[in-house]
């Protein structure tokens, strides 16, 4: 018989779903912990670039002081964002300083030695104008393309009553010279008492309206509309003859390295009177519309001249040298100083930026900009500065040109009378039409009677055809025979004497490349013949260029120190040294 299991028997309980429940379980777990985990790597990543794990980046930026204030402003809404770079967290810090000073910092860096007290080197520099840039001597210290963030023109400030006299009829920069040196040029305007123009030039270190005006004068006075100002075109006498006179007839001011800001702040303060040292002052419009405070905008207006509009147009530069979060950081903070909220903050401060509305506080105009003048390159700008600093001087020169046979020898391409007379006829090209210049020829028997011709009567080169005179005559010279020097110089000296031109240098220049050869003609008769013609009252200067090797250098040399001139020696007539001689002594 089968025996069955007893009723007391326990059955088996299968263990594959239990094995099954634990797998899903844990399954389960390892999946939400893994959720669990990455949500918790993200916060930490967010977290971690919120702290800045990098550390900390400052962008160091460097503006000109009239718009210092405004990048300031901005530059802290910037950082008030807590910008992020490369996991670095960026903070702005601005720096006010003129161009001039960053521009000689700049220049002068070895990247080991910086100059501090023009602030940190900037990583972002904003100058006044495009201009400071071109006088960097390392055009890679700049990065990519700079961009304006605000423009503002040069124009002048002036009392309200001569304001509206400029305006009464056309008046453009070409006329500014004309108005500063004329001693009736505001009395004819309809201002009686009010004398001349009498603009100030200031050249202290913010003084680029001065600069940038004297080139609005510059260009249209050449026939360059829109400018640049080119060298040719400052060469011309015409060019140079208006700086000149605008610098010459400038009023003096004190000290002489007095800032635009405090001329015009002078300005303002005698606006009313008709008889002040100073009527107008170049200066930016947003300058102007800083300084002046409320009944001051009674008594002070802008005028800007016809022609080209010369502007300050405040480039955002990245420099060179700095690292790839500061880069970045400028780029960005420009792009941030562009928007429309913020340019309105340029606006409100006086600025021009498109898309902006203008100040409505006050009575001043802001005229249209018109053309821009484009800016001179550095050294044009340079030689104009230097005409402003060190304008011409107005001179009665007569020039003593020896004809003698030994300037027939060859030097270059050219023969010594040959070279010497292209020196004298691109000088004269160049001078002033005010400076007086005549010419004296001599060798043996040039003259009917003397060994000497007065070829051109010494005066002013803007009058009686002078200056064609001079060059036709300098084209036509030609070498002769002997050298009688001391004759000659006796003889130019005297004349000099009697016709001496009162209020300017009266001098003699004599041009010679070999000894005196005259027969009996003595050092001791030469010494005494100036000596007798000398007068205190009417002092002419004998200054000599010597060309080569000159055993009667002595003689020279003591008429020179006797009448207050100078001797230079040349060794040859090819070459800048004979230009660089007659351009000192008749400039």
């Amino acid at each position: 018989m089968g025996e069955h299991r007893g009723a007391g028997g326990v059955r088996g309980v299968s263990k594959g779903p239990l094995i099954v429940l634990v797998l899903v379980a844990l399954l389960v777990a390892v999946v939400f912990g893994w959720f669990q985990l990455r949500e918790r790597i993200d916060k930490q990543a967010d977290q971690a670039a919120g702290m800045c794990v990098e550390g900390e980046s400052v962008l160091h930026v460097t503006a000109e002081p009239d718009i210092a204030p405004v990048v300031e402003t901005l530059a802290q809404k910037f950082s008030d964002t807590d910008p992020v770079i490369r996991d670095r967290c960026v903070r702005v810090e601005v720096a006010s300083a003129q161009a001039r000073a960053v521009v000689g910092a700049l220049n002068a860096d070895s990247g080991e030695q910086w100059d501090d007290s023009v602030g940190p080197r900037p990583n972002l520099w904003i100058p006044g104008g495009s201009s400071a840039l071109t006088e960097l001597e390392q055009p890679d210290v700049v990065a990519g393309e700079p961009h304006s963030i605000a423009v503002t023109p040069i124009v002048l400030a002036v009392p309200r009553v001569v304001a509206a006299a400029l305006s009464a009829e056309p008046t453009g920069w070409q006329d500014l010279p004309a108005l500063q040196s004329t001693p009736t040029s505001l009395e004819d305007r309809g201002l009686p008492g009010w004398g001349s123009l009498r603009l100030a030039l200031p050249i202290g270190p913010d003084s680029a309206p001065t600069g940038m005006a004297v080139q609005a004068v510059a260009a249209a006075v050449a026939g360059a509309p829109t400018g640049p100002v080119t060298p040719e075109q400052l060469d011309t006498a015409s060019v140079r003859t208006a700086v000149a006179t605008l610098s010459r007839n400038a009023p003096v001011l004190e000290p002489s390295d007095i800032t635009t800001s405090d001329s015009l702040t002078g300005m303002i303060e005698h606006a009313e009177d008709a008889d002040a040292t100073v009527h107008a002052v170049p200066a930016t419009e947003q300058q102007i519309y800083r300084t002046l405070h409320d009944d001051e905008f009674a008594r002070v207006d802008t005028f800007l001249p016809s022609g080209a509009t010369p502007v300050a147009d405040y480039p955002a530069a990245i420099l060179t040298g700095s690292d790839e979060t500061q880069s970045r950081a400028a780029a960005q903070l420009v792009e941030f100083l562009g928007t429309p909220d913020n340019a309105q903050l340029f606006a409100d401060a006086g600025f021009r930026v498109p898309g902006t509305t203008l100040p409505t506080d006050t009575p001043l105009e802001f005229p249209d900009l018109g053309t821009p003048l484009v800016p001179a390159d550095r050294p044009t700008a340079t030689d104009l500065e230097h005409i402003v600093t060190s304008p011409i001087e107005d001179r009665a020169t007569t020039i003593l040109l020896d004809e003698s046979q030994s300037m027939a020898d060859q030097e270059g391409a050219d023969t010594r009378l040959g070279n010497t007379t292209a020196a004298l006829a691109a000088q004269i090209e160049k001078t002033p039409d005010t400076s007086s210049l005549g010419l004296w020829e001599y060798s043996q028997d040039l003259g009917e009677d003397a060994p000497y011709l007065a070829t051109v009567s010494t005066g002013p080169l803007g009058e009686n055809d002078r200056r064609q005179a001079l060059t036709e005559a300098l084209d036509a010279a030609e070498p002769a025979t002997g050298s009688w020097t001391y004759s000659s110089l006796a003889a130019a000296y005297q004349t000099a004497v009697d016709n001496y031109v009162p209020g300017r240098t009266n001098s003699i220049l004599l041009i010679t490349d070999g000894v005196d050869d005259q027969e009996g003609s003595t050092r001791a008769e030469l010494l005494s013949a100036i000596a007798e013609a000398s007068d205190e009252s009417t002092p002419v200067q004998i200054d000599v260029i010597t060309i080569g090797e000159n055993q009667t250098a002595s003689t020279f040399g003591a008429v020179a120190e006797r009448t207050g001139g100078t001797v230079r020696n040349v060794d040859s007539s090819d070459g800048p040294a004979l230009t660089e001689a007659i351009t000192e002594f008749s400039s």
